[in-house]
């Protein structure tokens, strides 16, 4: 098979295919800068007169009649330029081949189409598919039968053709025949009458651009002489087309147009009657369909005392960072508008009481800042910045987060030092995921003061990594409820030290239980359950206020600047349903899609970080505390009596976090222990106290206390898992010898951390072997090269935490860990030796492999001791989840940089680049002089 065919049907038994010889990909490939080169694509139609008018139009290329079907080359003389021209030809007749044996260098895809009588595969693959990227169709009259016969073939092509994607783009129409040589005036007679016939088609004008017919002189004349005035006129069609695409936002790279014809390609062949939406194709998998009328909803109440058109401004520039990315194609900004903002932003202003035709002002201002994209002015970011610092006075205060720089020797994190829009100093440190990493997560279940056993497995854990690695670094989310929700809000969202934590935690406990001791006697008891009826608490809820406002601040909120962020906080609640109280915006907000998030208010209405810690503390309060009453969510109690375990939350809200992410890669869930099998909760007493047959109010009892046994929870949690991702979910919990502790048995908590540090010796290192392995993620360095039938893949296996202190806590678990391992294959790479680069202090091997197909999973591992080895967090994945998430199908650069320069690091990851030489027996003579 010739390495110039591109398309070709072939005829199975199971039906027909089409042959893809990804030629596309190879022309991409031999461009000097397929980002910012521009080809231009003609399609020449015919046979004989065809192949002889190629040889002297292109007389720099070797074109050589081939097989049946499509051919595709890259003209020679235009190879270095900034409008590439690539010629494909094909017989116009063309008919399915027999089947031959993909040697895997094509890709074969099956095609379901039900073709009429008058039609062929052909007609569908030029109308559907071909005529979205030809500029210039040039077809032969003499090689198809006549100009009748051309003006039937573009009639029924035009007829297919109708509605055949979301953008307006018509190939300009070229029709060669030979001249009678009778006179002029028959051959202008001929050519009108050739187009009235034509354009009587009403489809004919709305799919092509007008067609022109050229008439070639015969006689005594050369081959280049005759041909002259074809190559003349089509190099002025296009540069005509080139003109319109530009004008429409529709002139392609050579970048983009490789992958919009493989996405338009399977379109075609899985559902050819529907069109092809360029826009969608192009952000996919950039998260473009989310629902931003919640979003806009609040920027818009946030600044209502703003004039609209400073409003409008304020959120075109932001629509542009969203979709003009750098690499991105930029499609015409109306169509952008359409397809993925005209619809909230119209929500959003009616939701506010303005008319949706307002939203003409924000398509006009994305229009007047796409021009200055345009122009040179990019990228998105500055023009947005710039459009920021000319409307300060719009959102005094609110600091943007895109427009920091990297911090040295770490991996997606940004230093902010002033603020955007006044200027003023600033130092916090933002954690962005990287693009590829899998989320880790960390969930905390209720119970009172055995609120002390996940704290206590948090220390084992913390004194595994050392000082210099705090805890914090290893989470992404944490989700807490009842006392845990205060473990996670002073661990995760305060960043105190554990030890810190456990501390606080005690003096809370000792404080409010000396003040307000546990009733002994009955009639103390019975006292207490009187006065609990008046006021529906069974302490007093103002004393366990004050000693948390001790600790949180009265005036801080979920949402204010942190010095450090990164980690997502949720605290469970319930109220109808179960609430979660949150740090985080949910990227989609729509009724019954999981757990109701209880999102941000205007500042005025934020709930204070003392006030939701006095609903993590509901489980006490549950039965000790009345309820609390939060504005815009109403009575509050414990969130351990719907979701003591807040694991399967946790697992659904992923997606609205990150919706790249259906759920964590890593989830560590920490108990507050379990009754044995033989104690089951509540059973203990009753038990001893009657042998007979439970009533109804004892079972009524056991019901409500399994409804909040988290053990359970998580048993049933698991059974929802495939065995891979089991193996990175793990739970940290103690089983006590009979009955659990009452939730206010403050005098056993020396009694259950000892049973923490009996357990934690075995149950620690698989949880934090599995954090530490999601903290490596992998990344590709380039686009895979198609190469003797398999796509050869170079990448780079980094870390988000800083490399010296990764290998020291890895090592200290796994001292005899060797190699990594792609699928079964070992590549023969240490996970600590030469790891670490010495100039920049970061995490960094190279990788090198080949798979035949890019859609196929790959699971790259970590042998830790012997034959033991465990995946990567996240993984198995497919290359093509690689792709899409670094959006390396468009460029190779992404919209931040992920770190700072390290010319050490690149140097070792372009030594993967070189081609692999095979070993040779040669033996250099060498001559001393």
């Amino acid at each position: 098979m010739s390495s110039h065919d591109w398309l070709c049907l072939v005829q199975h038994a199971a039906g027909t295919f089409i042959h893809h010889n990804r030629c596309l990909s190879h022309v991409r490939e031999q461009l000097i800068s397929p980002q910012t080169q521009f080809p231009a694509l003609t399609l020449f139609l015919g046979k004989g007169h065809k192949d002889v008018a190629l040889r002297y139009v292109f007389p720099d290329n070797q074109i050589t009649p081939g097989r049946s079907g499509l051919r595709l080359r890259l003209e020679n003389r235009t190879l270095y330029g900034d409008h590439p021209i690539l010629i494909a030809d094909c017989d116009s007749h063309l008919t399915p081949l027999a089947p031959e044996p993909v040697d895997g260098e094509r890709e074969e895809i099956p095609i379901f189409w039900n073709i009429a009588a008058d039609r062929n595969h052909l007609d569908i693959l030029l109308s559907r598919l071909l005529f979205l990227f030809v500029d210039v169709v040039c077809i032969f009259a003499d090689d198809v039968g006549g100009l009748d016969a051309v003006r039937a073939e573009l009639t029924r092509w035009a007829a297919l053709g109708r509605n055949v994607s979301s953008l307006d783009h018509r190939p300009r129409v070229l029709v060669v025949a030979d001249s009678n040589g009778a006179s002029v005036t028959q051959d202008i007679l001929e050519e009108s009458d050739f187009l009235f016939q034509l354009l009587r088609s009403p489809d004919v004008p709305e799919v092509f651009a007008t067609p022109n017919l050229l008439q070639l002189r015969t006689g005594n004349l050369s081959g280049a002489a005759r041909f002259l005035e074809l190559k003349d006129e089509l190099l002025k069609a296009l540069d005509l087309s080139r003109r319109d695409r530009r004008q429409d936002g529709l002139l392609f790279s050579a970048a983009h147009m490789d992958e919009y014809f493989n996405h338009a390609l399977h379109h075609v062949c899985r559902t050819p009657q529907q069109p092809f939406d360029f826009v969608r194709s192009s952000k996919r998998n950039a998260g473009r369909d989310m629902d931003h009328s919640f979003h806009l909803k609040e920027f818009l109440g946030l600044t209502s005392v703003q004039e609209w058109e400073y409003q409008a401004a304020y959120i075109a520039s932001t629509l542009l960072v969203d979709a003009y990315r750098p690499g991105s194609h930029f499609f015409n900004p109306a169509a952008i508008f359409d397809s993925f903002y005209r619809e909230s932003c119209q929500a959003a202003i009616t939701a506010v009481g303005m008319a949706p035709s307002n939203c003409q002002l924000i398509e006009f201002y994305l229009a007047r800042f796409h021009k200055r994209l345009q122009l040179g002015q990019g990228p998105s970011r500055r023009i947005h910045k710039t459009n920021l610092v000319q409307w300060q006075n719009l959102l005094v205060g609110i600091r943007t987060a895109g427009f920091g720089h990297p911090v040295e020797g770490a991996e997606y994190q940004y230093h902010i030092d002033c603020c955007v829009l006044c200027q003023s100093p600033s130092i916090n440190v933002i954690n962005v995921l990287p693009c590829t990493a899998p989320v880790r997560a960390i969930t905390i279940d209720g119970g009172g003061v055995r609120g002390f056993i996940p704290l206590r497995f948090l220390q084992h854990i913390q004194l595994q990594l050392g000082a210099q690695f705090p805890v914090q670094d290893l989470v992404d989310v944490a989700f807490g409820t009842s006392s845990g929700g205060l473990s996670v809000l002073k661990v995760f969202r305060q960043r105190r030290s554990v030890d810190e934590c456990n501390d606080t935690f005690a003096d809370l406990m000792q404080e409010f239980f000396q003040k307000q001791p546990p009733p002994r006697s009955i009639w103390a008891k019975l006292l207490r359950a009187i006065r609990c009826w008046w006021t529906d608490g069974w302490y007093d809820a103002s004393m366990w206020d004050k000693l948390l406002q001790s600790q949180f601040d009265a005036s801080q909120q979920m949402f204010d600047t942190q010095p450090v962020s990164g980690t997502k906080v949720a605290v469970t609640t319930t109220a109808r349903d179960t609430v979660l109280l949150t740090n985080y915006r949910r990227n989609t907000v729509k009724p019954d899609d999981g757990v109701p998030a209880q999102q941000p208010q205007p500042p005025c209405q934020l709930h204070c970080l003392s006030r939701q810690s006095n609903v993590t503390e509901a489980k006490i309060r549950d039965r000790f505390f009345p309820p609390i009453d939060l504005p815009g969510i109403g009575s509050c109690e414990d969130g351990g009596l719907k979701e003591n375990n807040p694991a399967l939350i946790c697992r659904s809200e992923t997606r609205f976090m990150w919706p790249s992410r259906l759920e964590p890669g890593t989830l560590i869930s920490l108990g507050t222990g379990s009754a044995n099998v033989g104690h089951p909760p509540g059973l203990g007493l009753a038990r001893r106290r009657r042998s007979k047959k439970r009533g109804f109010a004892f079972r009524v009892y056991d019901f409500f206390m399994a409804s909040m046994d988290a053990k359970e929870a998580w048993k049933k949690f698991l059974g929802q898992l495939d065995e891979a991702t089991k193996r990175n979910y793990h739970r940290l919990d103690v089983t006590f010898p009979s009955q659990e502790p009452r939730l206010n048995s403050a005098g056993e908590v020396r009694w259950m951390t000892s049973l923490v540090d009996k357990e934690a010796r075995i149950q620690v290192p698989p949880a934090l072997t599995s954090l530490l392995l999601a903290s490596l993620f992998f990344e590709l360095s380039s686009v895979p090269q198609w190469e003797d039938g398999f796509y050869h893949c170079i990448g780079t296996i980094r870390c988000r935490v800083r490399g010296n202190i990764f290998v020291d806590a890895l090592t200290k678990l796994h001292p005899h860990a060797s190699a990594f391992i792609l699928g079964e294959e070992t590549l023969g790479i240490s996970p600590y030796s030469d790891a670490v680069c010495e100039m920049c202090r970061r995490y960094c091997v190279p990788v090198r492999f080949a798979v035949k197909e890019l859609h196929s999973r790959i699971t790259l591992s970590l042998r830790l001791d012997g034959e033991q080895a465990q995946p990567l967090g996240g993984f198995p994945l497919s290359l093509c989840w690689f792709l899409e998430q670094q959006e390396l199908y468009w460029s190779n650069t992404q919209g931040l940089p992920a770190r700072t320069a390290c010319k050490s690091c690149d140097m070792r990851v372009h030594r993967k680049n070189r081609p692999i030489q095979p070993p040779s027996n040669y033996r250099k003579r060498v001559r001393y002089i």
